[in-house]
């Protein structure tokens, strides 16, 4: 009683005091106390709502996986088609002579004759178109797959015809000798030369008869130029006063 009597004062501090450090603690726990279910709630929706993300990504992984497949499937078939349109082509561009072709196969050569006697008919001692074209349509007959004439492919359209001193073969100039190449069996290709009637008349009587330089080499590798000309066919006209 004397001490409170002495230092009332003090004593109301020291009580006010310690009644504030008693509210706030009280504030405080009950405050962390009010949070962690408000906490606990919230981390729970979060994980709800990741929970729903993913599953909604795993099935956009899924969708976009099938549609992957689906589009890898689609250009396999494409890819296939492509093949098939290039193996198509191929041949094609091969067929119509538009490829340089190299196998097995016989190269002829054709030249005029060296030397002519006096009072002879010197058409008899050249070669001419004809016999270029007996050639050529022997190894064609003989299977021959491709075939030239000094560089100049022989397609559908190719014209092989006199001019002057020279020879036309798709409208370029060739003078002797003439080298016939043909990619083919060489056997059937040797045979058909032998066996059919005009090829066979320059390779032998009239080679002999005329002095004319023809040789027959099969070989193990024949290289056939690629044709690089037009493919259209010309078109006919009449000239004037015809």
């Amino acid at each position: 009683m004397r001490f409170f009597r002495r230092y009332p004062i003090t004593l109301m501090l020291v009580v006010a005091v310690f009644g504030l450090m008693l509210a706030v603690a009280f504030n405080t726990t009950a405050r962390v106390n009010g949070e962690r279910p408000a906490r606990t709630t919230d981390l729970a929706d979060v994980v709800t709502e990741m929970e729903r993300q993913r599953a909604q990504l795993t099935a956009q992984v899924s969708k976009l996986r099938a549609e992957s497949d689906d589009i890898d499937s689609q250009a396999a078939a494409r890819l296939g088609e492509k093949d098939s349109f290039d193996a198509e082509l191929a041949s094609t561009r091969l067929a119509v002579g538009l490829t340089r072709v190299q196998g097995p196969g016989v190269v002829v050569t054709l030249d005029d004759a060296k030397t002519m006697p006096a009072q002879s008919d010197p058409d008899q001692y050249v070669i001419h178109d004809f016999d270029i074209a007996a050639v050529v349509n022997a190894l064609l007959a003989g299977g021959a797959t491709a075939v030239d004439v000094n560089g100049q492919r022989v397609v559908a359209t190719t014209a092989i015809r006199c001019a002057g001193t020279t020879i036309l073969v798709n409208q370029t100039r060739l003078g002797a000798p003439y080298t016939i190449c043909a990619v083919g069996d060489s056997a059937k290709l040797d045979m058909s030369l032998n066996s059919d009637l005009a090829s066979s008349e320059l390779l032998g009587d009239y080679r002999v008869r005329y002095g004319l330089g023809v040789d027959v080499e099969v070989r193990s590798s024949v290289t056939v130029a690629a044709y690089k000309g037009t493919l259209q066919p010309g078109v006919a006209t009449l000239g004037k006063g015809e």
